[in-house]
């Protein structure tokens, strides 16, 4: 009996230091939480299982709290159970890793032994359900499956009743549901992303837009779901725009998103769909028979009344004070494949397929940005303004340009193969995500240290850095990553 005493102690040390690399806060990130597998819930939280983390309702406040995720160091995406005791105080979940509890002394997950029992709550779902009333456009059928207006059923995956007049809900599909035990009346509460894969984060005030673009692949099954999230963070609160369902909305496939006093724009694979703010409705997209060079927008950067649109076919510029666009060609940059576009000063740099060019709008001089280690001429992956500097990321590594001298200078560690997927940076660190993770460099001391899954990352597969202050939003094929890479008490 001691000898088993003595092995399970070392089991749950063991399951401690594994993810010892991961200092709670560090990371928090948000992915497609739409495939409800479970709910529980104590006296101020409801807890909803999901097959990519456990979400967080205040059932008090009625709002979203930070959901739990790997990045908090769970172990297992898959949540197949929850238990709690009313006070919330530990909280044990078995994923699709073993059975795993958070104690909230430590701060920390530790393998488990068994599921506990003691304080039991069913959430499965027991056919037929009572009458619900939907929101407009779904109805439930009688056999626990809800249908949309466009005949999409998603399957009612868990159901449970708070007694405290909330009945909560879960669907394989689109997300959690709550109403009133009385009324049974149902509403969405969306949380995460409409869709996984994160290429695209644009930051307007306390708000992220975020979008995919699916890479090649772009599914068309009436059951996928494609499009752009609008998280506003300081409510921790998500609306989701599907292409597919919103009339003058064309591409599902987002590669880029901007904005200016009066519009949102996104750059699609159809065209240029611009949305006015002050109208919630309306939405236009310009395409290539309206004047752009060619049909598939790629990159944006607005400035005042001026639209810069990235295509595969080359440059164009519209202006929405008279709904105008038109190409902008050159020798040098006409017929490009533009993959990223940045403002700084009086240029427009350019990313292309070809290597990272400039317009100076103030004389119209159009050339190339010199780079003697060559890592500018290959195809660029993503643009971005540092400190005092332009910051390039490419298939060949990545470089800094200084915006007064204009010397560029190699970034190191990143001459690697496969090259540098995304780039950013501040006076502190410069952040690069290749093939092998995210890394951070200090300029001071020159050091750098690698992020892994092992960290907290969703995927290593990295494919744009957005830093925000004291954060780094981390966008991967998994999802989104709030990323605190000024945090002192962390050791580099």
């Amino acid at each position: 009996m001691k000898l088993l005493r003595q092995i399970l102690f070392w089991c749950l040390f063991l399951s401690a230091v594994s993810r010892a690399e991961i200092t709670p806060g560090d990371m928090v990130s948000w992915t497609n939480f739409s495939y409800v597998t479970c709910i529980a819930y104590g006296n101020t939280f409801a807890y909803f299982g999901t097959t990519n983390g456990i979400l967080r309702y205040h059932r008090l406040e009625g709002r979203w709290y930070e959901p739990i995720t790997v990045s908090d160091g769970l172990q297992g995406r898959l949540i197949k159970r929850i238990q709690l005791p009313p006070d919330e105080s530990w909280i044990t979940v078995e994923t699709d890793q073993g059975i795993y509890t958070w104690q909230f002394g430590p701060n920390q997950w530790f393998l488990d032994s068994q599921f506990p029992t003691i304080y039991p709550q069913d959430s499965r779902v027991r056919i037929p359900l009572p009458v619900i009333f939907m929101p407009f456009g779904y109805q439930l059928l009688p056999s626990g499956f809800i249908r949309d207006s466009y005949f999409r059923d998603v399957q009612i995956t868990a159901y449970l009743d708070d007694q405290f007049n909330t009945v909560f809900m879960g669907t394989c599909g689109i997300g959690p549901l709550k109403m009133g035990s009385r009324e049974l009346r149902a509403d969405f509460i969306p949380c995460g992303l409409l869709q996984q894969r994160t290429d695209v984060i644009y930051i307007e005030g306390d708000s992220l837009w975020v979008a995919g673009n699916e890479g090649d692949w772009a599914p068309s099954t009436a059951d996928t779901r494609l499009g752009v999230t609008l998280f506003e963070q300081s409510r921790q609160q998500f609306t989701f725009y599907e292409p597919r369902y919103i009339p003058g909305f064309k591409s599902e496939i987002i590669y880029d998103i901007a904005g200016d006093r009066k519009n949102i724009y996104f750059a699609g694979r159809f065209g240029l769909t611009v949305h006015p703010r002050d109208d919630e409705n309306n939405y236009f997209t310009l395409n290539k028979g309206d004047g752009l060079p060619g049909t598939e927008t790629t990159a944006l950067a607005v400035r005042n009344d001026s639209v810069w649109v990235g295509t595969e076919s080359g440059l164009a510029l519209y202006s929405p004070l008279v709904d105008s666009i038109k190409a902008v060609g050159s020798k040098l940059i006409g017929g490009l494949f533009i993959t990223d576009l940045l403002l700084v000063g009086n240029k427009l740099i350019i990313g292309s397929d070809k290597g990272a060019f400039y317009i100076d709008l103030s004389t119209n001089v159009v050339g190339r940005l010199l780079d003697p280690s060559g890592s500018s001429y290959g195809t660029i992956r993503q643009l971005a303004q540092g400190n005092k500097e332009i910051l390039i990321a490419s298939e060949d590594g990545a470089v800094t340009i200084d915006l007064e001298t204009e010397k560029a200078t190699a970034v190191p560690y990143t001459n690697t193969a496969g090259g540098v997927y995304a780039i950013a940076a501040d006076s502190t660190y410069i952040a690069a995500a290749t093939i092998d993770g995210l890394m951070l460099i200090n300029r001071e001391s020159g050091k750098m240290r690698r992020f892994t899954e092992r960290d907290g990352l969703l995927s290593i597969k990295i494919n744009t850095l957005i830093p925000e202050e004291d954060y780094l939003w981390i966008g991967s094929e998994e999802g989104l990553t709030r990323f605190r890479w000024h945090n002192p008490s962390r050791v580099d």
